[in-house]
């Protein structure tokens, strides 16, 4: 799967486009009534089912445009993509993705430039610079622990605490040689660490951790109990049942997820009102019910005693060879 995202996000190609939309950061009442007109919005975009059924109920409520949703993993989101815009068809008007996805697609032209108005009160330090993608979400990495089995006192409170053996065959994770995401974690770790961070990971290794393809796969071993720490999103303390409980820290390394609307969207204005209104208070309130750490000043969600954007660190984009060269390793690494 890794070798497939990185193809995609990261192989030259040349995508010719005609007739792209001029994107103007301005939510009028002609704006609006011509996205009426249009009638629907197609949103691509690896959301939970629930919140994006939440998100489509409150924009048609609003405006009477009904939300359409594909959803599918970054490797999916990718491929599709690109291939309508070879074949000229473009099917999304809206999408998401994180930065290996987006840097992707940035890189192939497919993206118009639109500044929300909403976001013009989010952090500057999350921002993009070409104004053609906005940032909605981040996702802090951490240590989440069960809570049934430790008390909060017990859990490791430090990355490098999991070299200690007692820790071993004790915590899962996925494979940073197959998930490009925990790939990306590990390589960034030098941020909050230094430069003994391989050494860290290393160690993490020893400790024969249980082993997931994906973030997801750590869920089911954590709340069950066959494992007492596994590393992931913070979030999942509020996205899954189960024991779920997160370690405090000083510092999150971070992925951002960001939302743009295509330069060929099928339905342009409806693209704008939508992007205007997912990056807004109703839409980021309901993220955040949904334990998203979101944006928009107005809107709440379930970190705010917990975790500040001061504590942020975002994690930065690997080169192509470093993706390459790295995710061989680690695969003989975490065998």
């Amino acid at each position: 799967m890794l070798h497939r995202v990185l193809r995609a996000a990261l192989t030259i190609a040349v995508v010719i486009f005609t007739s792209p939309i001029t994107v103007l950061a301005q939510i009028t009442p002609k704006l609006i009534e011509a996205a009426k007109k249009e009638g629907e919005v197609m949103f691509y975009g690896a959301i939970t089912v629930s919140s994006s059924k939440a998100i489509g109920d409150a924009f048609e409520k609003k405006y009477g445009i009904k939300l359409r949703h594909w959803r599918g993993d970054a490797t999916e989101l990718i491929n599709r993509s690109l291939a309508e815009a070879r074949a000229g068809k473009p099917g999304f008007d809206v999408t998401l993705g994180n930065e290996v996805v987006m840097a992707s697609l940035v890189e192939k032209n497919l993206f118009a430039v639109f500044e929300p108005p909403p976001a013009k009160g989010y952090p500057d330090q999350f921002l993009d610079a070409g104004k053609k993608m906005t940032p909605w979400r981040v996702l802090p990495y951490g240590i989440n622990f069960n809570h049934q089995l430790l008390k909060a006192s017990e859990a490791p409170k430090t990355w490098e605490e999991l070299v200690d053996p007692k820790w071993k065959g004790k915590f899962g994770m996925a494979n940073p040689g197959i998930h490009v995401t925990t790939l990306q974690f590990v390589l960034n770790l030098d941020k909050l660490i230094g430069p003994n961070w391989l050494k860290v990971v290393e160690g993490w290794a020893k400790n024969d951790p249980r082993i997931g393809r994906s973030l997801a796969d750590t869920i089911q071993p954590l709340t069950s109990g066959e494992v007492q720490v596994a590393l992931g999103y913070i979030k999942d303390k509020y996205q899954y049942p189960g024991p779920i409980e997160y370690v405090r820290m000083n510092k999150y390394l971070s992925s951002l997820s960001f939302v743009a609307i295509n330069r060929q969207a099928p339905h342009p204005n409806a693209a704008r009102l939508f992007t205007d209104f997912f990056v807004g208070p109703e839409a980021q309130t309901i993220f955040g019910n949904y334990g998203e750490y979101v944006f928009h000043p107005e809107a709440d969600h379930k970190f705010k005693k917990d975790v500040k954007d001061d504590q942020i660190v975002v994690m930065r984009l690997p080169s192509k060879e470093e993706l390459e060269n790295w995710s061989k390793k680690f695969r003989d690494m975490f065998r």
